[in-house]
């Protein structure tokens, strides 16, 4: 349990040209920090070396240093040694580049996962992008003494890292930096350099109601004169402590981390956000074909109207029986999500061995490490690798049902055309934080797949909807009208986002999902269309479960209900595997199938009633293969087959 106070120390010093010394200098004034108190100091941005990208190329790289290395050997020692959590601002290098990158180590002496800075200056003396690569993705860490982040120098400019990382956890945001005043230039015609590095530093402790510590390097080096002014500041902007503008110092300040939570709820800065009227910050410009995201719009860059949503240029999603090209996947790494990693792997290779002879898989892997254990594991498997097409990308987790988009084909084009509806991922109404950087997956994907892109603006999960490919959807009020999801739009807006995103008629609502859902809901553990008029519906038969009210409700609404062209539907039971977890009930159902060209893969969970739903699903499925997935340790994650996956429609 983290305490509420936490004392930063921040060392602020000039630089020579001697490594060893730069290093030396900082382990006694790290040192000196830990003897006022600290329990977390965070060193200058390139402690070790002077700031050498104000020349545009210089043969620098034999100054770069690999993660671990010189600098975490010392530190990581100290961090033990002392119980204090260290943040090491170094040049990087490994096999792929050059970095301007952050250690961070807690107070067990453990190296954390290496931050890389991700907006990369390329503007007179500060030409950065000559020597360094941009990082991909933002860290928060869990240390022994409070969760932080670190973003580096011009990573401070910008607000939406700060926003990022608050909405991830970070309780303080460290700003290691090497920023001064360039020779003969101090009074810049656009106004006080130095005030505004301070203002908008301030501004995002404020806006996002977390502490921030920025330390700056001081002293002249050739073209810059760097202007030291190291701060520390509270979640509502005041400054705490500040650092001379001239001379080395060891700043050490005392934050109180309960004051975050005071301010942010007495200014409701975040429960009162519209993530829904957000969509042009994540718009993406590329010099041909531009893909941008727009209310509706395929990337044209022209002004958006009602008329180019895909309901209106001819565009529906089709149902998940319909040929599919390929299945996307994101291959499973998080112990928290899955305790029995090995045999959730065991899973993927059952699921690519049964699917891949019918549709590609787009599999994402997140580094060349896990790239070869994978190929090994599907080669052991005799998995045709040739029908494998590997990503490496970053990813949070395994969910792509929920962050991947939505495709649409448009039918009147001669051969199909395929478009993706990318909606906003908000981690199943902000519960987790660290998992909506997953939000970026679409448009990763469609770096390769080139297609049109529709924003509609609000916030949908994939598993949260299903379609017959005719013009019906079923959904769940408590997903859909979840006040953490969509709180601005009444039933009836929502309902019109699904006819012209989705190119459908008919909206069946029905109420609430199955118990230990953490989606609030989602529709394919309830209830899935397996042909135009005929939906396998979940249904509990012991009166003692709590599921059994909730989907004998569900039952009966769909009993009443009928298709886009008023025909009557066909419901039929599909029972359940009764309660699974042990601490927790786990949100188990069989409904949870994926529906592949000539497979069906259907979860199991080593429950009496596996081989009764593989029968009821065969039998839905005359033309397909039942496939069972044994998903007792997959569901320790919150779902299986069909929240991992995403079918991708054949053109």
């Amino acid at each position: 349990m983290h305490e509420h106070r936490v004392t930063v120390g921040l060392i602020q010093t000039s630089v020579s040209e001697d490594l060893n010394q730069n290093l030396r200098k900082a382990v006694s004034k790290v040192e000196q920090a830990i003897a006022r108190g600290a329990k977390i100091i965070c060193l200058q941005e390139l402690y070790r070396m002077r700031y050498f990208p104000q020349w545009e190329m210089r043969d620098v790289f034999g100054l770069a240093e690999t993660i671990p290395g010189e600098s975490t050997a010392v530190f990581s020692e100290m961090a033990k040694k002392h119980d204090v959590v260290m943040i090491v601002p170094v040049f990087e290098k490994d096999e792929a580049g050059y970095y301007n990158s952050v250690a961070v180590i807690d107070a067990d002496g453990s190296l954390q996962k290496t931050y890389r800075k991700v907006h990369i200056p390329h503007d007179p003396m500060f030409y950065e992008k000559s020597y360094f690569a941009a990082g991909d993705e933002f860290q928060v860490y869990d240390t022994r003494y409070g969760r932080l982040a670190v973003l580096i120098c011009y990573d401070q400019w910008f607000p939406e890292a700060a926003r990022v990382v608050a909405l991830r956890g970070a309780q303080i945001i460290f700003y290691p930096t090497a920023i001064g005043w360039i020779v003969g230039e101090e009074n810049p015609e656009e106004g006080d350099w130095r005030d505004a590095w301070v203002t908008v530093q301030r501004s995002h402790a404020i806006t996002n109601s977390v502490c921030v510590a920025a330390v700056n390097r001081v002293g002249l080096e050739d073209g810059q004169n760097f202007w030291g002014g190291s701060f520390v500041c509270d979640s509502f902007g005041r400054i705490l402590a500040k650092a001379s503008d001239k001379a080395e110092e060891v700043l050490v300040a005392e934050l109180d981390l309960a004051q975050n939570e005071v301010v942010r709820e007495g200014w409701g800065f975040f429960c009162n956000r519209r993530p829904d009227t957000y969509w042009p910050l994540i718009e993406m410009v590329q010099e041909k074909g531009a893909r941008g995201l727009g209310s509706g719009k395929k990337a044209t860059g022209k002004s958006l109207s009602l008329e180019d949503t895909p309901r209106q240029l001819g565009y529906h999603m089709p149902a998940e029986w319909e040929r599919h090209e390929a299945i996307w996947l994101s291959w499973p790494y998080d112990l928290d999500s899955f305790p029995q990693i090995e045999k959730v792997e065991r899973a993927y290779v059952d699921i690519i061995k049964a699917i891949h002879r019918s549709e590609i898989v787009n599999l994402l892997v997140k580094d060349e490490l896990m790239l070869g254990r994978v190929v090994e594991m599907l080669r052991d498997a005799a998995i045709d690798l040739s029908k494998v097409k590997f990503h490496q990308m970053s990813y949070a987790d395994v969910w792509f049902r929920d962050y991947g988009p939505t495709f649409v084909l448009n039918r009147e084009e001669r051969k199909g055309r395929l478009a993706m509806v990318n909606w906003i991922f908000n981690a199943w109404g902000e519960k987790y934080p660290e998992l909506m950087a997953d939000s970026r997956i679409p448009c990763l994907m469609n770096d390769d797949l080139l297609l049109d892109c529709f924003m509609p603006g609000i916030v949908l999960e994939g598993g949260s909807i299903d379609v017959n490919g005719c013009g019906t959807v079923l959904t769940t009020e408590q997903c859909l009208l979840n006040k953490n999801r969509n709180p601005s739009l009444s039933k009836e807006e929502i309902e019109a986002y699904l006819k012209e995103y989705l190119g459908v008629r008919k909206v069946i609502w029905l109420k609430k999902g199955i118990a230990g859902d953490d989606t609030d809901g989602h529709v394919d553990d309830v209830a899935r269309f397996v042909n135009p008029n005929t939906v396998l519906c979940a249904y509990e038969e012991d009166p003692e479960d709590e599921n059994y009210q909730v989907l004998k409700e569900n039952y009966e609404l769909l009993c009443q209900e009928t298709d886009q062209d008023k025909g009557p539907l066909k419901v039929i039971k599909l029972p359940m595997p009764g309660f699974v977890g042990k601490e927790r009930r786990l949100p188990a159902s069989y409904a949870n199938f994926y529906i592949g060209n000539d497979v069906v893969l259907v979860p199991m969970f080593g429950h009496k009633n596996d081989k009764a739903a593989q029968k009821i699903i065969q039998e839905a499925f005359l033309d397909r293969k039942v496939v069972g997935i044994n998903c007792r340790e997959m569901v320790h994650g919150l779902g299986t087959v069909h929240c991992i996956s995403l079918q991708q429609p054949e053109q």
